[in-house]
């Protein structure tokens, strides 16, 4: 179970580094759902991608509704993956850039320390354990 977390929390990581990757899923998803629902409603695209987007912000003007079974299959994903997906993807990428771990260390400090330990180790002629392996 721990390891499915760390999977997971890997994937949610990974998919937060950058906020244009975070734009491309929404954007994607947009044109995905606009395609689907455009083929399903029998629909012009731009009408459809306009349909998308209202609909993924949870807007719904109510101007354009699915009435097939596809078409409403795709609203219900669409309405469902903007909000519970990609908004917090954007919301936790804002948060991870903007709140700073006074507590992190740098990479240089923390080759400094490395090297510390190192020095500190040979004066007192402790053998690294790290670097011994079990045969």
């Amino acid at each position: 179970m721990a390891n499915r977390r760390d999977a997971i929390t890997k994937i949610i990581t990974r998919a937060t580094d950058s906020i244009f990757e975070i734009l491309v899923y929404y954007v994607l998803t947009l044109v995905a759902c606009a395609l689907l629902f455009a083929y399903f409603e029998d629909k012009p695209i731009f009408e459809s991608f306009w349909w998308a987007c209202v609909t993924g912000l949870t807007i719904g003007y109510g101007d354009m509704y699915p009435a097939t079974v596809g078409g409403k299959i795709v609203a219900i994903g669409l309405m469902h993956i903007v909000p519970l997906v990609i908004v917090p993807l954007i919301v936790t990428w804002f948060l991870t850039t903007v709140i700073e771990d006074k507590n992190r260390f740098s990479h240089d400090e923390q080759e400094a320390l490395k090297a510390d330990l190192e020095a500190i180790k040979a004066k007192l002629g402790i053998e690294d354990e790290s670097s011994t392996t079990e045969e």
